[in-house]
């Protein structure tokens, strides 16, 4: 079935739309001139694309990116707080230009949550993934399980999450809006999953596989 619009614009637009244009009002008024008014409606503009939330469709067979963006990580490390294993992980920059919405790589139960404060490092540094601000998500479907972490950046100072623990979602379902250049990573136990995707490949939420659980039969 055809979607009713091909992009929506994310609710949390709405503050900054807010303050741009009272700036805005605000500089008319102490200037006396409409001249600065091309600037403000420039980077109103920005700002409204970056909250841009297109129609997706969930692409393809096997666990799909939960964001827009590069692979800049591809590496193994043991993930004992949800997982329990050995996990591969895969990180995913997102840089000002990319849409920001989070989505589900596989469908699956939200069964643990865990916010970390942290620093605001350059998302594309790989000690960003250590001491920056984040939020885990840990989901269960049967027997496979997985984790979805929305991680601030340098520029990005607001991670959120539109789902509640015990909440299912289906694959490529809207999890949340990390904002202003970020970083997402996916954590899947290592035994289980097998990665396609290769280090500089750029992904698109809903649409990228990045690999398939060994021995998945659709």
């Amino acid at each position: 079935m055809k979607p009713p619009f091909l992009c929506v614009i994310d609710r949390r637009v709405w503050p900054g739309v807010i303050l741009i244009s009272m700036l805005a009002l605000l500089t008319v008024f102490l200037f006396q001139s409409f001249g600065v008014l091309p600037i403000f409606l420039f980077f109103l503009f920005l700002h409204i694309a970056f909250f841009r939330d297109p129609f997706r469709r969930p692409r393809g067979e096997g666990v799909l990116a939960p964001a827009d963006g590069k692979v800049v990580e591809i590496s193994l490390c043991d993930e004992p707080r949800f997982l329990g294993c050995q996990a591969l992980k895969i990180g995913i920059f997102l840089s000002v230009l990319d849409v920001h919405v989070n989505r589900m790589p596989w469908a699956g139960t939200l069964e643990w949550q865990e916010y970390t404060p942290g620093k605001f490092l350059n998302a594309m540094e790989p000690e960003s993934a250590i001491k920056n601000e984040s939020n885990w998500l840990g989901f269960r479907n049967g027997t496979e399980t997985f984790i979805v972490r929305q991680i601030s950046g340098l520029i990005a100072r607001h991670i959120h999450w539109d789902i509640q623990q015990g909440e299912r979602l289906g694959r490529g379902d809207k999890i949340g809006v990390i904002c202003y250049g970020s970083r997402t990573e996916i954590y899947l136990p290592a035994a289980r999953f097998e990665a396609t995707v290769k280090l500089g490949d750029a992904v698109k939420s809903s649409e990228t596989v990045l690999g398939n659980w060994k021995g998945y039969a659709e």
